[in-house]
């Protein structure tokens, strides 16, 4: 036999063993490399140098202003209720500002009564307590200072055309709230979570507006009597000593910057500043909180920062004012959840995104003190209603068939975490616990601390603090580990998990970091690598080996020709 013939016959019975090697097996994910296991270690490791943590918080979220996907009992009586009513086919509830301007003054009244009533009470507070939480954020909508209903007056006398119901009854419930908090020593964080004309579009935020443009500084007397809220927030719980829990007021949550100019909201936040300052005495100890506006972190660095005047006076002077740059708190809001890009990431992904996450915020505490103010266990948006009433999920796709927004992903797979607690499988459950424990040890240590959204869901598990802790996914006490030893390094005898089950190699890149708010809207992905693009050779699909072989078996024979 010619030489080149044998080395062709080899070389042929060689790609042709490499091609069958594995023919009739299914393929198995890779488990992280040591590398990458090391890399969480020892990132997780150099968080707990120190124990500086501050706020260990939670929030009582769809209480004094509604949401569907926390309380989707409210409104489907909302929806019978309307129905009883009018026999209309064309009957949409979707908010609190479509509640109440479908049911009208006295059902919607006698409906949000009771739920105030139920919903919290002064035991959700005891209970606050005794799960180790040493704060309570209270969001409440701007409604909640309309006086007169009927000819839409506010105070100020100013008028904003609106169907909310009010006449004082969340302020009626705030004052208990506090009185609960007072009783049982909790530190308390007010919230206006909703501005008038809304601020984001966010059923949260009283109105939804997934299309148009928002109100908030547009519409006429939106700015007016969001200052006048403001002001009278400030003569209300400013100066009160050990005689008020109140310890911090946030101005406004989350701000869309995008659809509100950013320097629009940036001078809202001085003017607000101004406000504050002017009401506040020089032993009076609370926070101004202001939401970062979905810009990134470090954005608000130089922002009411005296040691750079030339940055604030260009929207406004404070130089005779008295303040330190640590006098202001950003809150920052994160989720893993709404986007494709993020839903469709690996496990491993996810938690290196909170590390990153972490190690930013670290980086801007010498400007300002900054938490994360909200986050959850949610691994997935498949939570019932948590896109909205009538929205389905980008994770099963179903988003995408119930709005106008359009993608190229495909959807990452089927919901289960929307379903009892039950059905959900071992893994998902690691998963979830995974997660959170990952955020408690990033937030704690590199954060002036964290505010879990949310107390309690009638049935989104993964939002819920209750129903997490009842099943083991959320740890108490909160240092609690699992996962991690107390220095943040992986538990070796849980390392196998790790790499087996939480990190699978099933997306895209391993090492993105994306950041988000649970409403955003969709970012699709681009340019993405697959995982089959990621391995060697030796984990590539069957159909790519028998092309490689081919295309050998063709250069070899050429060179047999020659």
């Amino acid at each position: 036999m010619p030489l080149k013939s044998f080395f062709f016959s080899a070389f042929l019975v060689l790609c042709l063993s490499k091609f069958t090697q594995g023919v009739g097996t299914t393929e198995k994910e890779e488990s992280l490399s040591p590398l990458e296991l090391n890399i969480l270690q020892n990132k997780f490791a150099s968080y707990y140098a120190n124990d500086t943590i501050t706020v260990k918080g939670i929030t009582i979220g769809g209480w004094l202003v509604t949401e569907p996907y926390i309380t989707p009992s409210l409104y489907r009586n909302a929806t019978s209720l309307a129905k009883q009513q009018n026999s209309s086919s064309n009957i949409s509830i979707v908010d609190e500002f479509t509640l109440c301007k479908t049911l009208g003054y006295n059902t919607s009244l006698t409906l949000l009564d009771n739920h105030f009533k139920t919903w919290i009470t002064e035991d959700d507070f005891e209970q606050i307590k005794t799960n180790g939480f040493n704060l309570v954020r209270i969001p409440i909508g701007y409604w909640a200072w309309k006086q007169n209903t009927d000819k839409n007056l506010y105070i100020d006398n100013i008028t904003f055309n609106d169907p909310y119901v009010s006449d004082g009854l969340q302020l009626k419930y705030l004052n208990n709230a506090l009185e609960w908090a007072q009783k049982y020593e909790l530190n308390v964080w007010l919230d206006l979570h909703g501005a008038p004309g809304s601020q984001n579009g966010f059923d949260n935020s009283g109105e939804r507006i997934l299309y148009g443009d928002l109100g908030w500084l547009r519409l006429n007397n939106t700015k007016e009597l969001t200052l006048a809220i403001w002001r009278d927030m400030f003569q209300t719980f400013l100066n009160k000593g050990d005689k008020s829990p109140v310890v911090g007021i946030q101005i406004v949550n989350e701000p869309l910057g995008g659809k509100i100019d950013v320097s629009d909201i940036t001078e809202m936040y001085y003017e607000a500043f101004d406000l504050f300052k002017k009401n506040q005495n020089s032993s009076d100890n609370t926070t101004f909180v202001i939401h970062d506006g979905f810009q990134g972190i470090g954005h608000w660095n130089l922002e009411l920062n005296p040691t750079y005047q030339n940055v604030s006076h260009h929207y406004f002077n404070l130089t005779g004012a008295n303040y330190s740059s640590q006098d202001i708190l950003v809150d920052h809001h994160h989720y893993e959840v709404f986007t494709d890009a993020q839903l469709a990431e690996t496990q491993f992904a996810r938690i290196e995104n909170i590390i990153n996450y972490g190690d930013s915020i670290h980086k801007e505490l010498s400007f300002h003190p900054a938490v994360v103010g909200e986050w959850s266990g949610a691994i997935t948006d498949c939570a019932t209603w948590l896109n909205g009433v009538g929205v389905g999920a980008r994770y099963d796709g179903s988003y995408y068939n119930t709005t106008l927004f359009t993608t190229n992903d495909k959807p990452v797979g089927t919901c289960i975490s929307q379903n009892s607690l039950a059905d959900w499988t071992q893994d998902y459950r690691d998963r979830v616990r995974q997660f959170i424990e990952a955020q408690l040890a990033i937030y704690s240590s590199k954060t002036t601390g964290w505010i879990f959204w949310n107390w309690k869901t009638e049935d989104a598990v993964e939002w819920d603090y209750l129903k997490l802790k009842e099943a083991n996914l959320f740890p108490s006490p909160f240092d609690n580990y699992t996962y991690f030893k107390a220095d943040g390094s992986i538990e070796e005898k849980f390392s196998s998990s790790l790499s087996a089950q939480a990190f699978p190699r099933t997306t895209s890149s391993v090492l993105s970091s994306t950041t988000t708010s649970r409403k955003s809207k969709n970012a699709a992905i681009s340019n993405k690598l697959t995982t089959s693009q990621l391995l060697p050779i030796k984990n590539m699909s069957l159909t790519w080996k028998a092309s490689v072989c081919a295309l050998a078996i063709t250069i070899a024979a050429l060179c047999a020709s020659l």
